[in-house]
């Protein structure tokens, strides 16, 4: 079992350890979505050449990351509270005030961070714009990954009465099915009418939280279920990786007969591809936890995980520095430093976890 048994002061569900390594894949995944976004665009200069496609399909392939850390989300929350003995009485505020204490205002300190940042970058007074810091503080816009506290936050707001439904069985078993109506009819709403392309509504990303729900909800069922599926889950999670890395090309040179479904086919590409990928990423980090238990791939990976808070909140920052002060002035070795630089901005990211964790005041700049 990838589980431990906590105290007995508490009776309170067993931690599932080998989470941590799927958040570490989840992070690294990040790190490359973020990495590989300027090539991307540096190398459409040369369009199809071998490093355009390099570039592309490992940026491309790692966009189930968002979607996996949404999926996670909902996983712990659902397996954590549903818990009747979690649900005492003010639990609801004992639940936000730790998300405002260890989510909120982490997420304030580095927008705060970021903001200052693009002041200096524009040769702005620091505080000459203070409005704008605040605006784009309620709408995660302060920096370009900042946009998934704001859709956190919504499904923290969303979590209480959501639990309050799924307490009933009927709510659980047609949980899944509203989801993927409600996903479906969103998709389509927003594609005809609304038109909103920042991501950042939870609406987007709901059916990523709902399967992570079902799975918090009943953890061994589903574990067991998706074990007997693993056969198929992940072959199916490499073809349709490829079907969304190479859709582009599957509409427009190899099969021109699909493009008039072209919005059809991108939102089931892209929800199977998310959702395959979430699961895909709970075997392989439970196979990788029963493989190494006590070896140091599982310690590793491990820490890398309890890090991926701290690492997803710093890593843009050193990035940006790293390819200002160094690939901006070796451009002659761009490839070599951008690989390099995507290795040292991660170990940096975590070595400052493991750095500021010692002191206690840290969790109001890292997490907890």
């Amino acid at each position: 079992m990838n589980v431990t048994q906590p105290g007995a002061k508490h009776k309170t569900k067993p931690r599932i350890e080998s989470l941590d390594i799927y958040r570490a894949i989840a992070i690294l995944a990040v790190v490359m979505i973020h990495v590989t976004s300027n090539p991307v665009v540096r190398m459409q200069q040369v369009p199809g050449s071998g490093l355009t496609i390099f570039y592309e399909f490992w940026n491309k392939l790692s966009q189930f990351a968002v979607p996996a850390f949404i999926f996670l989300s909902g996983l712990v929350l659902f397996y954590n509270y549903a818990d009747p003995e979690r649900q005492r009485s003010g639990w609801v505020l004992g639940f936000y005030k730790k998300r405002l204490l260890y989510i909120f205002v982490p997420y304030a300190v580095w927008s705060f961070i970021y903001f200052l940042m693009k002041q200096g970058r524009q040769w702005n007074h620091p505080l000459a714009d203070w409005k704008t810091f605040l605006i784009h503080l309620l709408t995660g816009n302060n920096y370009e990954h900042l946009y998934y506290f704001l859709i956190l936050i919504q499904f923290y707001v969303l979590f209480p009465p959501l639990l309050a439904v799924l307490r009933y069985q009927a709510a659980v078993r047609w949980l899944i099915p509203f989801a993927v109506v409600f996903q479906t009819g969103f998709y389509f709403l927003n594609n005809k009418v609304l038109h909103w392309t920042s991501g950042d509504l939870f609406a987007s990303y709901f059916l990523l939280f709902a399967l992570g729900a079902s799975f918090g909800l009943k953890y061994e069922r589903a574990m067991e279920l998706l074990r007997k599926w693993a056969w198929l889950v992940l072959p199916l999670f490499v073809l349709i990786g490829l079907c969304f890395v190479f859709a582009g090309r599957i509409y427009y040179d190899w099969v021109p007969q699909l493009l008039p479904y072209k919005a059809v086919l991108n939102f089931a590409i892209y929800y199977l591809f998310t959702a395959v990928a979430s699961f895909s990423l709970l075997l392989i980090a439970r196979a990788l936890f029963l493989r190494w238990q006590n070896g140091w791939p599982v310690r590793l990976l491990s820490s890398f995980g309890a890090a991926s808070f701290a690492i997803f909140l710093v890593h843009p920052l050193l990035l940006y520095y790293w390819r200002l002060a160094v690939v901006g002035r070796h451009g002659e070795y761009y490839h070599y430093l951008t690989w390099l630089g995507g290795a040292v901005v991660f170990l940096v990211s975590w070595a400052f976890y493991l750095l500021l964790r010692r002191w206690r005041w840290s969790q109001y700049v890292i997490g907890r």
